[in-house]
């Protein structure tokens, strides 16, 4: 595979433009615990996936992505990961990308990390957010192009979300799965909601539907945890503390009504391109499987990262072993084996589906299966290791039976004829209880001189005496395990789809015809009307005369009122931002108060986005008549000009995309056809708004196209603005 870089790229040390640099951020910190305890002496991004670091296989995505300048930050093991950049390729003069380790002791979550960039203000551009435990194949530069043209059409998108069709069966983790509402048209993110275990029903809000002409439902996408951002994104990590998560920043976006101009949009991965984080041993070993069948080329064990490592051989049955490793007599590997450097395996030792470190020794009859040897482990005699994962330096003497997802941090020490199964961690006695997460408790027993069982006890909700021993996470368990789970959940889905039907029948639909809404109170005096005069002899015989009544009526009574209801609650709101627009005019208030507080009449109201748009454009083009008189076109435009100074940051606010300037010429339309001032000042006032960079040329035309030629006063008004239409026109 070919390391060098596009001709004539430049250095990382030479000058360039700020715009032009790509920049990527790689969190290195996976702030999760699924690696327990094992990341209390190893970080996360260099936990070896097929004898290589992940961070490696981070970095060299980016760099085949021409990705110039690369932000690495870290809140722990900061030493360890330095020292593994500086030993690398990355820290070579002649190394086309250039990446700078950042440290914060003090982060525990992305939304610090954010913040800590943040302050420290090394974004400057549009840039790529990666986990370091990324594996991936793709190439990074036509998303973040894709990002860039989303932005020309919508200033309020703040970051695109990268995912990946996955069918049925998918050896994912179920945290990684996702739903997706979007905007069949445009991309926009709608809703997002994770895939839950044992969760079979999602509930999305009507509005969606309601707002958006075309809304697209995507479900069986796998979550790469790639994201192009813009620079808004750390900052608004900065304003709301409440995001610890990339998660818990989507659904801000999303739901929180104090953000509402910042919008998400998604891109999905083609067929050809693999995209995922080792976020747990499940996917440990999945990543492990697909490097070895190929499935991430170019990225394969025979294909090494630094020229100055040893290649591997690729052998039948999927098997990769280097030169220098010693085979004795009688030794079979069996398929999809990794066999490093300078390891030695005795006579009659079996091996199969799993992978070795260098520097290791394997004694005599043997039997691996299904497990990872990290680097300088000694394995004894007549051992049997099945499921497991022994990290560096580890050792293990005659006779030691490992099964069922034991893990065994570095240095562990086991003696002879030790037995170990049920997916217990063994640490080493450089662990102890201080070491750990100190929200949780955690019991050590001994086993050998080097050698402590992990488990951690969480108390009871009703009893504080009792303890509830749980073992920490391993290797998935064998294929008979796995089928008795996927029984147990086809069991439960029985359990809910039998549940859910249970509920339908004991809980019965509400007869609520005779229920009157708001909607309804016009109804009243035509109830008046056919009451007037007449008597009633019990209230049964009223109540009975009124229920036939309301059943007769059509359908369109009701309808009537619901639209009333509509039209008042529009003029509401209105009046609400025309009163705080006037009164933040007045006043002299910041337009950040003014935005906040037309949020809040929004919510009240139950208006949707795109009517606040063009109530906004709308009241900001009153302005001038209600509070300055301009009673003539020139003095409109001349007080326009002025408001405009002090209420553009709200414009900018609301008016982003391309359906809010919609929105806006829409409102421009309607003042122009009902307000001569206006309509005298029609060219001008879009022209205005174009200069200020509210309205794009894209938008003006497609306005100019869209009108509704049967209407004299939309024909007129655009035969008014057709000079400008043309002009926009040459422009482009």
């Amino acid at each position: 595979m070919s390391r060098k870089g596009p001709k004539g790229t430049k250095g990382p040390t030479e000058t360039l433009k700020k715009e032009d640099v790509v920049q990527a951020v790689v969190i290195a910190d996976s702030f999760r615990t699924e690696f327990h305890p094992i990341t209390y002496s190893v970080p996360a991004a260099l936990i070896p996936v097929v004898n290589t670091a992940l961070l490696d296989y981070t970095l060299e995505c980016l760099s085949l992505s021409s990705v110039q300048e690369v932000i690495l930050f870290c809140s722990s093991h900061a030493d360890l990961i330095k020292d593994h950049v500086k030993q690398s390729r990355w820290s070579d003069d002649t190394s086309t990308m250039l990446v700078t380790v950042i440290v914060s002791e003090t982060c525990r979550s992305l939304g610090d990390a954010m913040r800590d960039l943040d302050a420290k203000a090394v974004i400057r551009s549009d840039f790529i957010l990666v986990s370091g435990d990324m594996v991936a194949n793709l190439n990074l530069l036509p998303i973040l192009e894709y990002h860039r043209k989303v932005q020309k059409q919508d200033k309020g998108a703040v970051m695109t979300l990268v995912f990946k069709e996955a069918g049925p069966g998918h050896s994912s983790h179920i945290s990684d799965k996702a739903i997706l509402a979007v905007d069949a048209v445009t991309g926009r993110i709608l809703a997002h909601k994770k895939v839950k275990a044992g969760n079979k029903k999602i509930t999305l809000p009507l509005e969606i539907y309601v707002d958006q002409p075309r809304v697209q439902l995507r479900n069986s996408l796998l979550d790469t945890h790639v994201a192009v951002c813009s620079p808004a994104v750390p900052p608004l990590f900065s304003d709301n503390f409440d995001f610890q998560t990339r998660d818990d920043f989507v659904r801000g976006l999303l739901i929180n009504e104090e953000i509402l101009a910042s919008t998400l949009y998604w891109y999905k991965l083609q067929e050809d391109q693999y995209a995922t984080h080792v976020s747990s041993w499940k996917m440990y070993q999945s990543v492990s499987r697909d490097l070895i069948y190929r499935w991430v080329y170019p990225f394969v064990p025979d294909a090494p990262f630094f020229w100055n490592s040893e290649p591997y051989m690729f052998l039948r049955h999927n098997v990769y072993k280097q030169k220098s490793v010693k085979l004795g007599k009688g030794c079979m590997l069996t398929e999809d084996v990794v066999i490093a450097e300078n390891t030695s395996v005795e006579e009659n030792t079996q091996i199969g589906h799993s992978v070795i470190g260098k520097n290791c020794h394997i004694g005599k009859n043997v039997v691996i299966d299904k497990s990872y040897i990290w680097d300088n482990v000694t394995i004894g005699d007549n051992c049997k290791i099945s499921y497991a994962v022994i990290a560096h330096g580890s050792e293990l003497g005659m006779g030691v039976k490992l099964s069922r997802g034991c893990v065994l941090c570095p240095n562990v020490v086991l003696p002879r004829d030790t037995n170990l199964d049920a997916n217990i961690l063994v640490a080493s006695d450089v662990l102890n209880k201080d070491s750990f997460d100190q929200d949780e408790e955690y019991k050590l027993d001994k086993v050998a001189e080097k050698a402590y069982r992990v488990q951690v006890l969480q108390a009871e909700s009703d009893s504080e005496d009792e303890e509830q021993v749980q073992p920490l996470c391993g290797l998935c368990l064998s294929e008979e395990e796995k089928e008795e789970e996927n029984e147990s959940e086809s069991g439960s889905e029985d359990e809910l789809s039998d549940g859910g039907a249970m509920s339908e029948r004991a809980s019965p639909v509400p007869d609520d015809t005779h229920y009157l809404a708001p909607s309804d109170f016009h109804l009243f005096t035509k109830l008046k009307d056919f009451l007037g005069g007449t008597h009633f002899g019990s209230d049964e015989e009223l109540k009975k005369t009124v229920n036939t009544w309301l059943n007769e009526l059509a359908a369109e009574e009701y309808n009537t009122g619901i639209l009333k209801l509509v039209n008042r609650y529009d003029k509401l709101f209105f009046s609400e931002v025309m009163d705080s627009l006037t009164r933040g005019y007045e006043d002299n208030l910041h337009p950040d108060n003014l935005i906040l507080e037309i949020n809040s009449s929004r919510y009240a109201y139950n208006v949707s986005m795109r009517e606040v748009n063009y109530f906004v454009v709308k009241a900001l083009l009153t302005l001038p008549i209600q509070i300055r008189a301009a009673d003539a076109t020139p003095k409109y435009l001349n007080e326009f000009n002025k408001l405009l100074k002090h209420f553009l940051p709200i414009m900018q606010n609301y008016v982003r995309n391309s359906d809010a300037q919609q929105d806006c010429l829409q409102a421009i339309e309607d003042m122009a056809s009902s307000t001569e001032v206006v309509q005298g000042g029609l060219t001008k006032l879009i022209h205005l708004l174009y200069d200020k960079d509210v309205l794009s040329e894209e938008n003006i035309v497609k306005w100019y196209n869209n009108g509704d030629e049967e209407s004299p006063t939309a024909s007129s008004l655009r035969k008014q603005v057709s000079r400008l239409e043309t002009n926009l026109f040459c422009m482009r």
